[in-house]
Formats: structure tokens, C-alpha cells, sequence
């Protein structure tokens, strides 16, 4: 199948990509698709982390925050400060705002916010084992998904099994991410 050169947006058929709402992977074909009388072109994407294959308008790709992988090495120096600091205070107390701003890490959709919503997440972990209090499922919920995340464009950049990347992940930075 010929290369697409899709110069506006970098990303092209076999590019390794971070799409914000499905996670790491590769964009595997270009297709034409009509929809209300109008073609367009779509890329076709796979995911490392889930089964689900979607297609996505090209002239939308920008605006959905759709990016090239980090390199493995850029990704590893990244990470590497979670080992000396797993946890971070949040600006605020009140938990409701806690979890606004884990979200817009979490929306951000770049390795450094990732980074920071484990360590607001590790923080309120580390305060509730304190007080013997549950650990709220949101919590948890967005840990899982801030570690899948890294771990996915980690397992995309350096063409290794998720698993192999979240192995990789929780020995880099002490993190627990094996239950994922």
C-alpha cells in the first residue's frame, strides 16, 4: 500500500500516534468514506492497550490533540522522576477539585500531565492509608488510566507488548502498574 504524506498534521499511514481518548498506536490505512453525500478522507487506527480499530476524519486529527509518539528515550527520562517523587500535593484540598484537576491532567494528553495525575493520585492514596479511609474508585480509576497511557506510548514507541511496557514502567519509576 503507497505511503499518504498527510504534511498538515505529520502523521501519515504507519505512524506511530497518541490518540487522547483511545491511547497509543499505529495508524494502519487511509480510506475514503462517504457519509451524508460527502467523501472524505479517514485514517484508520489501532490501539495497543484495547481491540478497537476507529476511523477519524484527517482534517480532524489536529483537533482532537491526535500526536506522534514520544521517543523511548524522551519517555524513560520522563518517568524516571516518579521513583524520587511518586507523590505531589494538589493545589487544593477539597476533593472535588482534586479530581477536576486529575481530569484535565488526564485531558491534557501529554507524558508530563500523565505524570503529575499519578502523583496528585498517589498523594491522596497515600493521605486516605494514612486516615484508614477507602481509596475512592476515581482514584484508582484514573491512576490506571494515567499509567496505561505511558505504558501504551511506551509499548508504541519501543514496538514492545503492552505488558513488557508496563513492566518497564513500574521498574523505572517504583509505581505499582502491574495490575492494570
Amino acid at each position: 500500500m503507497k505511503k499518504a504524506k498527510n504534511t498538515e498534521h505529520s502523521i501519515d499511514i504507519n505512524s506511530k500516534v497518541f490518540y487522547p481518548s483511545h491511547g497509543a498506536g499505529h495508524v494502519v490505512r487511509e480510506r475514503m468514506i462517504e457519509f451524508g453525500g460527502e467523501k472524505q478522507r479517514y485514517y484508520e487506527f489501532e490501539f495497543v492497550n484495547s481491540s478497537l480499530t476507529i476511523s477519524t476524519p484527517v482534517q480532524n486529527i489536529a483537533m482532537l490533540g491526535v500526536r506522534p509518539v514520544e521517543s523511548v528515550a524522551s519517555i524513560k527520562k520522563k518517568v524516571k522522576p516518579l521513583k524520587k517523587t511518586p507523590n505531589l500535593k494538589p493545589p487544593s484540598q477539597d476533593y472535588n477539585d482534586i479530581i477536576t484537576e486529575i481530569d484535565t491532567l488526564l485531558e491534557e494528553a501529554s507524558i508530563e500531565s500523565f505524570i503529575k495525575a499519578i502523583q496528585y493520585c498517589n498523594y491522596v492514596i497515600k493521605v486516605r492509608e494514612k486516615e484508614g479511609r477507602l481509596i475512592p474508585v476515581s482514584i484508582s480509576k484514573s491512576m490506571k488510566t494515567a499509567i496505561g497511557n505511558i505504558a501504551g506510548e511506551l509499548a508504541v514507541s519501543d514496538g514492545i507488548e503492552f505488558e513488557e511496557a508496563v513492566l518497564q514502567f513500574t521498574k523505572l519509576t517504583g509505581v505499582d502498574a502491574e495490575n492494570l
